[in-house]
Formats: C-alpha cells, sequence, structure tokens
C-alpha cells in the first residue's frame, strides 16, 4: 500500500510539473524578433498601440529583439530606429526577464500567453505593451 502511495504522490509531482512548464511562460526568447501587437491602458482596457507613444503615426513600428550573447534592442518610437532605440542585457528567470539598459535603469519584462500565444509584456509610461514573436 506505502509502494502505491509513493508512486501516485511521484506521479502527481511529475504532472504538476509538466503543467506548470507548459503553462508557465516558459519561451526561447534567444536570437528572435517580436514586434508590438497590442497595449493596455492602466485601467486594462484595450487601446491603439499609436496612443502608447502619443503618436498617430500610420507607419508606426516597433520591435524588441534578444541575442543569444545575452544582449536586446528595445525601439519603442516611430519613424527611424535611431531615434527611441534602447539597449542592454538581460536574463530569463522563469516567466520573467529582467533587463538592464545601457543607462543601468532595471526592469523587468513579463512572458505571458494573451489569447492563444506567446506574448513578452513591456510597461512603458502606465501602458502594457504586448509584443509577438515576428
Amino acid at each position: 500500500m506505502k509502494k502505491a502511495a509513493l508512486i501516485s504522490v511521484f506521479a502527481s509531482a511529475v504532472l504538476c510539473l509538466v503543467v506548470l512548464t507548459a503553462c508557465g511562460g516558459s519561451v526561447e526568447i534567444k536570437d528572435t524578433v517580436w514586434v508590438p501587437s497590442s497595449a493596455d491602458n492602466a485601467s486594462g482596457d484595450e487601446v491603439d498601440i499609436r496612443e502608447v507613444y502619443n503618436s498617430y503615426y500610420s507607419n508606426y513600428q516597433g520591435t524588441l529583439s534578444f541575442e543569444s550573447n545575452g544582449t536586446f534592442e528595445l525601439w519603442l518610437s516611430p519613424g527611424n530606429p535611431t531615434d527611441g532605440t534602447h539597449t542592454g542585457t538581460y536574463e530569463i528567470a522563469g516567466d520573467k526577464i529582467n533587463v538592464l539598459f545601457d543607462d543601468d535603469t532595471q526592469s523587468q519584462f513579463d512572458i505571458v500567453t494573451k489569447g492563444e500565444k506567446q506574448c513578452i509584456v513591456v510597461t512603458y509610461d502606465g501602458y502594457k505593451v504586448y509584443f509577438t514573436k515576428q
């Protein structure tokens, strides 16, 4: 009886580990490029991505890229990528990405599932910007 109970507990632990790994936001980000797909304001309402940057340019673009050497680049501005590009280093910690910008500012990006897509969430000026893999 003890052996059956021990096997049952072990099987349950393995099952929990598999479920947590599958649902925990773990995603490979090395050598990837992500683009903004949506944004939420401080109230949690979805808003037009252009509102985030106080810009109503119809050709808004932006990217978030991660290199295998532990560096990242975040472009948050409409127009030319040389305007508003931020760089630094990153480290993955479960469903979080700890980032250190080149100006020594520390921040954290979240890895979440929105709908059926894995997203990286960057908080910017009270907004949550959702980036999806390109």
